[in-house]
């Protein structure tokens, strides 16, 4: 098999996204192991031979394919977060931090399924992903220390706060809960995530 390459021409590079788009499309619509590169390669109106070109196998298509989807929805997070006045106390950038994770993840309930059942059976996927939480978890530790926030144990903590948000937005966008209030259990994610920051 020829070694794959990175194109440096509009046509190629329009080429190589569209298999990446493709391949998104049925991994989200089809899972993993349903998805195959011949049929991937047809979504994106491509020859096999010319998707063996740009990518080695469909686990690389899916980590890049995945990676530009998470990477574009977390720098718009990012972006938010570092544009927000400094004169912002916690509590408010809180609030923001809260609001804009979930209106940026609220579409995103099945990608992330498809993710999350990949890194549990693929180790690879695993390390790779892992790998770009960490990168997250650490930028958003680099902006609350740009606010003054220097408590210890930050990137834990950052990392505790994720969870927590995250779980918000699962049940504001596609678990809720019958009895439960929403401006609650926000609340309360607010609460806790604020006694970390502060201690």
């Amino acid at each position: 098999m020829a070694k794959t390459r990175i194109p440096t021409q509009k046509r190629s590079i329009e080429k190589r996204e569209k298999i990446l788009k493709a391949g998104f499309e049925l991994f989200c619509k089809n899972g993993y192991y349903k998805a195959n590169t011949a049929e991937i390669a047809k979504c994106a109106g491509v020859s096999t031979g010319a998707l063996y070109s740009y990518f080695a196998d469909k686990r690389e298509i899916f980590i890049e394919a995945f990676h530009q989807y998470l990477d574009t929805i977390s720098s718009a997070l990012l972006c938010q977060l570092t544009d927000l006045p400094q004169a912002l106390d916690l509590p408010a950038f809180i609030e923001e931090w809260i609001n804009a994770y979930i209106n940026l993840y609220s579409k995103s309930n099945h990608v992330l399924v498809q993710l999350r059942l990949m890194i549990v059976d693929d180790d690879e996927i695993n390390r790779h992903f892992s790998n770009l939480e960490n990168t997250y978890f650490s930028n958003i530790t680099l902006i609350l220390k740009s606010r003054g926030i220097a408590c210890d144990n930050l990137l834990e903590k950052v990392y505790t706060s994720c969870i927590l948000i995250d779980a918000l937005r699962q049940e504001k966008t596609s678990f809720s809960h019958n009895g439960l209030s929403f401006e609650i259990i926000k609340e309360q994610v607010k609460e806790n995530i604020l006694k970390m920051l502060s201690t």
